[in-house]
């Protein structure tokens, strides 16, 4: 049976990874990610083996985000963190020319502010019930995650920083040392738009969605993936609220295709990649959540995460 406060977690740590993976954060954004880094939804082994998913620490501000939004407000929200400097990763509707993502049927406003967790599914970060799922492995990924945005604040590292790392990192503005897009790591020619690209934009497409800049950008960036598996999962919540069970686990169904035959065919060694070539303890941190991330939903539907 799905759980929907489980979805919700995922949905908001999928979100959160795809916009910094996407674009790195401003200051505000920086700030907000940092302040709310205890409430991450997805539960943690520590470095040193201590458990950390005790549960939310209401550590966040008061306005991270639509406070005690509950089930019957969940509608399908705008998929992500509609935050101040930290921009949409994009799909919006396909034809529609919103620059974040959306989806679907009614949404709720968007809250204002630069909370980098809690503003994609139904809950805030204050009030969301952080899922204790995943194997060891991920959840210590997570932790090892956590712990590196910690160190980001503790050495005071700057936007400005973060941000000449992200642009080396994925080849922004120069040479990627990672590139993040799909088709490079499985195309024969390790070219983009390759076939893999043009799979991701039906996976897309089976659910009104579309890249953000389609034809001049790659469908298949992984911080689209990531936003696209957040789409889809607040899509599974909205369904649950409403009722309708065939359509819920119909999206499952595609979700799962799409995280077993894109995400985890490829992200595992691309950010494994990431790991070695990151400079600052927040990229570090951004790729560690997310090797967390892709561990717990792929243990949700019971599918393997190879790791290298």
């Amino acid at each position: 049976m799905l759980d929907a406060a489980t979805l919700d977690s995922l949905a908001a740590a999928f979100a959160a990874l795809g916009r910094l993976h996407r674009e790195a954060p401003d200051e505000t954004a920086l700030r907000g990610f940092r302040d709310l880094i205890e409430d991450w939804p997805l539960a943690a082994l520590e470095p040193e083996g201590k458990d950390s998913a005790a549960g939310p620490s209401n550590a966040g501000p008061s306005n991270a985000g639509p406070s005690n939004a509950g089930p019957s407000n969940a509608g399908p929200s705008n998929a992500g963190l509609p935050s101040a400097g930290l921009p949409s990763a994009g799909l919006p509707n396909s034809g529609s020319s919103s620059a974040g993502p959306s989806n679907p049927g009614p949404s709720n406003p968007a809250p204002a502010g630069a909370a980098a967790v809690g503003e994609a599914g139904t809950a805030d970060a204050s009030t969301r019930t952080r899922w204790h799922g995943g194997t060891d492995a991920g959840r210590a990924a997570t932790g090892a995650g956590m712990e590196q945005i910690r160190e980001s604040a503790r050495a005071g590292e700057t936007p400005e920083e973060i941000r000449r790392d992200h642009d080396l990192l994925y080849g922004d503005t120069a040479a990627a040392r990672v590139a993040p897009y799909e088709s490079v790591h499985r195309g024969v020619d390790g070219l983009v738009f390759g076939e893999a690209t043009l799979e991701v934009r039906a996976a897309y497409q089976a659910l009104s969605l579309q890249a953000p800049k389609l034809n001049q950008e790659p469908d298949d960036h992984i911080g689209l993936e990531f936003d696209f598996m957040a789409q889809l999962t607040l899509q599974v919540i909205d369904a649950l609220y409403g009722d309708d069970a065939a359509r819920a686990e119909k999206l499952m169904t595609h979700g799962t295709d799409f995280l077993r035959d894109h995400l985890l065919a490829w992200a595992p060694q691309m950010l494994d990649l990431a790991t070695q070539h990151a400079q600052t303890h927040f990229m570090k941190g951004v790729v560690l959540l997310s090797i967390g991330a892709l561990d717990s939903y792929a243990e949700l539907l019971d599918l393997p995460f190879e790791r290298p």
